[in-house]
């Protein structure tokens, strides 16, 4: 074998070692699958559609699953079990709109932040004047549905001591509540009230200003350290090279309307 030959051998041997410690620093390649807990109730994010998981944490986690060079195996759950499920060694990453909070973060790490988010309100739209202000839903004593767990459950707790906490199990049941008068308000996730106001923009308004401001991210193990570095790694690439931005603006047909919640996160 000439010494050109041996040199392309060699550069060909080095880029599989490398390839292979790759995947060995996160646990992942070959057959074992990227297992992604997410929750399906939450469009744009993570929803059903045709029987197939789709959104943007869909989207994003098939194309991190590509980057690690594994399958994805998506592991439908309840919100309520997600962080169970994660820190049981059931699932290796949450995929599901998951706000980055102190509280979350005694119990997991998470990436660095991907997209904004902030707890916004959505009302009938006859009722739109009771509710013009972010004030005027904190004074309230109206019945307010949350999703059980959530950050929009407890922010009511604590700063909406006038109203009613009904806990619904969906946006989508919210919805349904809303239209049979059980609540009179829902508040959550922007993205998840900005999609149902766009999808029943006759019978719904959303109050656009943000109660909060948080960010999303991923939820890992703590003791994952090197399997948080390469998505993080991975995640500051999608930002530069507009991957990121191209996903979001794919599944958010409001980001005219709402641009806080359309602006990735730094």
């Amino acid at each position: 074998m000439n010494r050109g030959w041996m040199s392309i051998v060699a550069a060909g041997l080095m880029a599989c070692v490398c390839l292979v410690a790759g995947c060995a620093s996160t646990g992942f390649g070959g057959k074992k699958p990227l297992r992604v807990g997410i929750t399906t109730d939450y469009p744009p994010l993570a929803f059903k559609q045709g029987g197939k998981v789709v959104g943007v944490e869909a989207e994003l986690g098939r194309r991190l699953a590509l980057e690690l060079g594994t399958p994805v195996q998506f592991i439908e759950l309840k919100w309520r079990d997600q962080i169970a499920y994660l820190l049981a060694g059931k699932t290796d990453i949450i995929m599901s709109g998951m706000s980055i909070t102190d509280k979350r973060k005694l119990r997991i790490a998470f990436t660095e932040p991907y997209m904004r988010n902030g707890l916004m309100a959505m009302c009938r739209t006859e009722d739109k004047d009771f509710y013009a202000t972010p004030d005027d839903i904190l004074q309230s004593r109206a019945n307010i549905g949350v999703k059980e767990g959530t950050t929009g459950d407890n922010f009511v707790q604590q700063n909406i001591q006038g109203a009613r906490r009904v806990s619904v199990a969906s946006p989508a049941d919210a919805a349904y509540e809303l239209r049979r008068r059980r609540i009179d308000l829902y508040i959550h996730d922007g993205h998840a009230v900005a999609w149902l106001v766009s999808d029943n923009e006759a019978d719904f308004t959303g109050m656009w200003t943000p109660m909060t401001e948080e960010a999303l991210g991923w939820g890992i193990r703590r003791t994952d350290a090197k399997f948080l570095e390469r998505v993080n790694t991975i995640l500051r690439t999608w930002k530069e090279d507009g991957t990121l931005r191209t996903a979001l603006d794919r599944w958010m047909p409001y980001a005219d309307e709402v641009e806080f919640l359309s602006t990735p996160a730094p």
